[in-house]
């Protein structure tokens, strides 16, 4: 059929009855994941769903076709969600089917974290006559910014340009978190479309999403700070409480993007105290002696170092049969070491 913007899908009302497959790829887990969750939902609350594997698929091809046909026993609707693993060209011969099946009465969303513009995949659904696929990039700073404005503004809310950044570095660039939040704070102030309100520092202060789980300052003060002898225990608490190597990569990358942006001023003459506590700065009031601290040691040679040193990290921890862990807990040995040194 074609490809979409991701945005398209996430703002879809009602699922299509002629769209059979509705794919989402790409590197951006949080947005990949928030669109899911939106299509799956709009399937109905009772809706039974079914969950695929791509592996399920190489070893039966006809499977898709026959459920995507099949009614449910227990409920009016039924929803198929399919897992694809890698390049997705194990898959190919069951799309086929499902494209070219007589009757097909539930939609299959299907998400594949690995899947790239070029992928064999895309080009198949593209063209066909009833499926569509979205990419999902991860945004930079700036786009972020404009995705909390709009998100905010959908829901009543407006966000100057200094909260929307505070609220992006609470939640450490992660947009199904951050639609969370904004949807905490519409109903703490009591905004709806109709009926909007100014976000204030002090709400997403009050209402952050401040829980342990949750909360990856820590994580990122430690590494970035140079805390050689709180390493070992951050990093235990993490694996302890199950938080996610790719979201400590991610909200790393964050606070280096954060820190490439305020260095500029630092590298004009400003002290980096009196850039971090400009109300333009974005950082969130809790963070401001730790991001001041990380100013003066980071330059922007090493931050260019470091965000190369992620971007690696990151696509060893997407990739399979690669020693992504060992990896990601050296790389942040050798952050916190480097960081240490220059302190």
């Amino acid at each position: 059929m074609k490809a979409v913007k991701p945005y398209e899908l996430e703002r879809l009302k009602r699922l299509d009855p002629d769209t059979r497959l509705m794919l989402v790829a790409g590197p951006d887990d949080s947005t990949m994941a928030a669109i899911a969750s939106h299509l799956l939902r709009l399937a109905g609350q009772d809706a039974e769903r079914l969950d695929l594997s791509s592996a399920m698929l190489a070893a039966d091809p006809s499977l898709l076709a026959v459920e995507a046909a099949s009614m449910s026993l227990f409920s009016p609707q039924r929803v198929i969600r399919l897992e694809i693993s890698g390049s997705g060209d194990d898959v190919l011969p069951a799309l086929e089917e499902l494209f070219q099946a007589e009757k097909v009465i539930n939609p299959v969303i299907a998400l594949g974290a690995s899947i790239t513009a070029k992928s064999k995949i895309i080009k198949a659904v593209e063209a066909s006559s009833c499926g569509v696929a979205a990419i999902c990039y991860q945004p930079d700073r700036r786009a972020l910014v404009g995705i909390a404005m709009d998100a905010g503004r959908e829901a009543g809310l407006r966000f100057s340009n200094a909260e929307a950044q505070l609220l992006i570095d609470l939640v450490s660039g992660d947009q199904a978190l951050m639609r969370q939040e904004i949807e905490k704070i519409a109903l703490y102030l009591d905004a709806a479309p109709e009926r909007e309100r100014q976000v204030t520092p002090a709400d997403i202060a009050l209402l952050g999403a401040a829980s342990h789980e949750e909360d990856v300052s820590d994580y990122i003060n430690v590494a970035l700070g140079g805390k050689v002898q709180a390493l070992p225990d951050v990093l235990a608490t993490a694996a302890a409480i199950g938080v996610a190597e790719i979201r400590l990569i991610r909200a790393l990358s964050l606070r280096a993007l954060l820190l490439v942006r305020l260095r500029a001023d630092v590298d004009g003459g400003a002290h980096p105290s009196s850039v971090v506590g400009s109300p333009r700065s974005g950082v969130f009031f809790k963070e401001r002696e730790a991001v001041a601290a990380q100013l003066h040691i980071w330059d922007a040679p090493k931050l260019a170092r470091l965000m190369t040193r992620l971007l690696e990290c990151e696509q060893a921890l997407k990739a399979s049969g690669t020693a992504g862990s060992i990896l990601f807990r050296k790389l942040m040995t050798d952050i916190t070491h480097l960081a240490a040194r220059a302190r």
